[in-house]
């Protein structure tokens, strides 16, 4: 049968010269096998260990087992449609189309095999690692020496030289100029462009304004035009910002196919390929290593602060997320944490009414995320949310104790209020009791959109689209303002 095939590709007209087509980088916008680490690093981070071993064996042997350990949901892969309409409309015209990847030989016929597009599929399996010369050899011993080849990389360059003409796909400068002087280049897909606006979308710079918390203290307590409390506390704020990027990417690869299902979080920038896993791995090392960077000019306290933020976002990524309120509990602790943050970064020294207000207050939010999440599932007839650990049937419990939660925020204030700390700061606390209104307003707000089906996006960025935010923290500045000056002076 194989020779049989082997004859019908050499035998081919001039005008049916098969068309040879990359797998990774070309037709997917991804790369499989960082996918398949990616998930393996995620479902069984002990296997990490077994890596270096499997890759002394070859390349072939650690595809083979990693493939073998982790299964991904190849429906949901992303795919280079303007390619892909290309390819169609070549096959309608009688082409031969032939699928030849690096990457395993049974995932990548699971993803390619329903498009009804290729005549044959070659792989790697667990002897052989097609890629480069490996490739080439196979390739002319199946089609002769008369192919066209579709690819995308540096490993390409090699096989565009034995081919006949040359079609690029998201290839790099270095690469486009490389292989036009190796071969006969008569198409190219170009690269999209992502530049510093994707960088930013895949860092989540719109998430930075939850990092602002970093200044309560200072804010709280009065100090935050007092010697260099300013100027730690904007260090901080800098230092938080990139960490959390980091953080957010970490996140956002380990789940590129829970995204993919979500009908919002499909458009980010690892889910629908815009940018690379590579590229990714490399922008989060960035960020990590400028917030480190920036912390070393605080106290060692902040620093390890910090540290524990990041190890807990990350743990947070792998596994707690996944289970019952045990993710609720821990945002709350990590919003939390950037208020203890910017004490440790400025000295100052924090009250436990303001730590409790902030973690009940963060603890309503946390579940009003994921109250939000239910009932967005729920509007498409799904019972349960991929990568969680509830059920359409938590969304009652889950209300209950979130809008509890926001309450208890707000018991606390009141107690707060009558507290012999506020004696010394304010001049006339009673005044205080005006934020009660504000914060319930604010809380119950929220719960009652969520429950309308209206909250899509994270609450706190909701929270900063919102005008009625801005009305609102005026009103709470003003009553602050009147808490602690005495304007008795603009009296006559």
């Amino acid at each position: 049968m194989r020779d049989q095939i082997r004859n019908d590709f050499r035998d081919c007209q001039p005008e049916n010269i098969p068309l040879v087509v990359d797998w990774d980088g070309t037709l997917l916008r991804t790369d499989l096998l960082l996918e398949a680490a990616l998930r393996l690093i995620k479902q069984k981070p002990w296997l990490t260990l077994l890596l270096p071993i499997w890759m002394l064996k070859g390349r072939a042997h650690l595809k083979s087992r990693i493939f073998h350990l982790v299964k991904i949901d190849v429906s949901v892969l992303p795919l280079h449609h303007e390619l892909l309409t290309w390819l169609r409309a070549e096959k309608s015209r009688g082409r031969r189309l032939i699928l030849a990847t690096g990457s395993d030989y049974q995932k990548a016929c699971s993803v390619v095999r329903p498009l009804n597009l290729f005549d044959l599929i070659l792989g790697s399996d667990g002897q052989r690692n097609l890629t480069a010369g490996t490739k080439l050899r196979l390739l002319v011993e199946t089609c002769g020496e008369q192919f066209d080849y579709v690819g995308n990389s540096g490993s390409d360059l090699e096989i565009w030289r034995g081919c006949r003409h040359a079609v690029l796909v998201n290839a790099s400068t270095r690469v486009e100029r490389s292989a036009r002087r190796l071969a006969h280049v008569i198409r190219v897909f170009p690269a999209s462009f992502i530049g510093i606006r994707g960088a930013l979308d895949a860092m989540r710079c719109h998430h930075w304004v939850k990092n602002l918390l970093v200044f309560v203290p200072a804010i709280t307590s009065h100090t935050i035009f007092g010697g260099t409390v300013a100027e730690k506390s904007s260090l901080a704020f800098l230092a938080f910002n990139f960490c959390a990027s980091a953080g957010y990417i970490v996140n956002d690869l380990l789940d590129l196919e829970e995204d993919r299902r979500h009908a919002i979080k499909n458009q980010r920038p690892f889910a629908s390929g815009q940018i690379s896993i590579g590229s990714g791995l490399l922008l989060a090392l960035v960020c990590l290593l400028a917030g480190a960077g920036i912390a070393v000019f605080l106290p060692r306290a902040f620093l390890a602060v910090l540290a524990i933020y990041f190890a807990l976002t990350c743990l947070y990524s792998f596994f707690l997320k996944r289970l019952l309120l045990v993710d609720v509990l821990t945002l709350a602790l990590l919003y939390t944490l950037r208020i203890f943050a910017g004490s440790q970064a400025t000295g100052i020294v924090l009250s436990l009414w303001l730590l409790s207000f902030a973690f009940f207050l963060f603890l309503s939010l946390a579940f009003l995320k994921r109250a939000a999440d239910l009932i967005q599932h729920r509007t498409h007839d799904r019972d349960t949310v991929p990568g969680r650990g509830y059920t359409a049937d938590d969304l009652e419990a889950i209300s209950i104790a979130g809008m509890c939660s926001g309450f208890l925020s707000s018991l606390i204030l009141t107690l707060y209020t009558n507290s012999d700390t506020v004696q010394l700061l304010y001049r006339r606390p009673a005044l205080l009791w005006g934020l009660q209104p504000i914060l319930l307003y604010y809380v119950t707000r929220l719960w009652i959109i969520c429950r309308r089906g209206e909250l899509i996006d994270d609450p706190i960025e909701h929270t900063a689209k919102e005008p009625s935010t801005y009305g609102a923290a005026l009103l709470a500045v003003l009553v602050l303002l009147a808490a602690t000056f005495d304007f008795s002076f603009f009296v006559p």
